[in-house]
């Protein structure tokens, strides 16, 4: 028992709500610690006590009055028990504004490529954080060059990262054009996840079995404590049928959810169950955009939430432990993702408009060169750093295009006398040619 993280609890099962409560609860804004800061009583307790409240204790059992208040979800416990969630008040403008923006109308200033390069950008920042996040110590730096110049892979956390990788645009590009997801589907995701990285290649596109629960249980460690040991296998396959309906939009549960909020509960849901011996974690994230997906949130393939999440590790992992402990509350988790939401859209959109900015000063001045806005942009990355290169693999994988396009945009660079190539076996180089500042220059 020693080895168990468990929350610091107090006893409230005698504590008595009454009108007079209710009435303070709402006068003195007390929602505020059940919104945007989801607060346990491990720092309800040393929060000011408001007025008509005896004590610490008083005012927490009137927060977890209201708490309990919230929807029954899906989910079960192995002791058939529900987690609960409810609306938070922040989430409705929050919601909204990703209605508005996350569904594509905000990236309507910017061309098929800019939208690309976004996807692009996107989905290898998420590839990269989500398998940092799993113990994947590859600089992002020294990612982005491996999967831009087609590097193979020197170590499993560069192996993770790229399987990763692949798995986003499978997402993208196949698994949403399914019109419902089975049990197939969560294998071929886990086995791409996890090949050549695990050691036990038989734990590789299977979900756990009877063997492995007769083994060392499968465990999620928290500060070297169990945080959570999940439902043996045989209970996990039959919720896992049932989170297989949820996400395809069926079976028991017919209570309308915001599509977002849907999304973080199948996040929750997989990382909960545990389905397989390895790759929850990036499983239960990768699922997490193939619903935004799939319910045409396409914003989300351009927003790495990832890369917010892993600044805060420890309070991602909190937000499992504090749901599951306490009384089964899906709040804290809930609310942990739409805060990180809420950060990674607003640094994307800030970033957007600046590049907007950036890119329609930079590019007006080849407005006369008879080039795409790739190539432009190419000229001026070689402007900028005149040692510098590009190949047909490296301009594909930057802007998402097909390689015959890639190779196009690069020839007819060369055959205009702006950029020149060097062949080293089947490699073919670009580089600037040493008066291309001259060249570009408007007569």
């Amino acid at each position: 028992m020693n080895n168990l993280y468990t929350l610091e609890k107090i006893d409230i099962d005698k504590f008595q709500i009454s009108k007079a409560k209710l009435d303070h609860y709402f006068e003195q804004n007390i929602s505020k610690y059940s919104d945007f800061n989801y607060l346990y009583w491990d720092k309800i307790k040393f929060q000011p006590v408001p007025k008509g409240f005896k004590d610490s204790k008083d005012l927490w059992g009137t927060i977890k009055f209201m708490r309990t208040l919230n929807y029954v979800s899906p989910i079960k416990t192995d002791s058939g028990e529900f987690f609960r969630f409810g609306e938070l008040e922040f989430s409705k403008k929050l919601l909204h504004e990703i209605d508005k923006n996350a569904s594509g109308t905000f990236y309507t200033p910017f061309s098929e490529s800019d939208k690309r390069l976004f996807v692009t950008n996107g989905m290898l920042e998420e590839a990269i954080s989500s398998s940092q996040l799993e113990g994947a110590s590859t600089t992002s730096r020294n990612a982005v060059k491996m999967i831009k110049q087609g590097i193979k892979p020197k170590n499993d956390s560069d192996r993770m990262i790229l399987n990763n990788y692949e798995v986003m645009y499978f997402v993208k590009d196949e698994l949403v054009k399914k019109e419902k997801i089975d049990e197939s589907d969560l294998l071929y995701l886990q086995e791409i996840l996890t090949k050549g990285v695990i050691e036990n290649k038989g734990e590789i596109g299977r979900f756990r079995d009877i063997n492995d629960d007769n083994k060392d249980p499968i465990v999620v460690k928290f500060k070297g404590k169990i945080a959570h040991e999940p439902m043996k296998s045989e209970k996990m396959r039959v919720e896992l049928k049932r989170l297989i309906d949820f996400m395809n939009d069926e079976g028991d549960f017919n209570t309308f959810v915001h599509p977002v909020i849907k999304a973080i509960v199948i996040h929750f849901w997989i990382g909960y169950l545990h389905p397989f011996c390895d790759g929850n974690g990036r499983t239960a994230r990768a699922l997490f955009y193939w619903y935004l997906l799939k319910n045409d949130y396409f914003g989300f393939s351009f927003i790495p939430l990832s890369s917010i999440i892993k600044k805060s590790k420890i309070e991602y992992a909190k937000s499992y432990i504090y749901s599951e402990q306490d009384d089964r509350d899906l709040g804290y988790f809930i609310n942990y993702n739409l805060r990180k939401i809420k950060i990674a859209l607003d640094a994307f959109q800030s970033d957007l408009k600046n590049r907007f900015k950036d890119n329609h000063s930079n590019l007006k001045d080849l407005r006369h060169l008879d080039l795409n806005d790739r190539q432009k942009k190419l000229l001026k990355y070689f402007l900028e750093n005149k040692d510098s290169f590009t190949n047909s693999l490296i301009h594909k994988n930057y802007y998402n295009i097909s390689k015959p396009t890639a190779v196009s945009d690069l020839n007819i660079l060369r055959k205009k006398g702006l950029i020149y190539s060097t062949k080293s076996g089947r490699n073919i180089s670009y580089f600037p040619v040493e008066n291309l500042e001259n060249l570009i220059k408007k007569d």
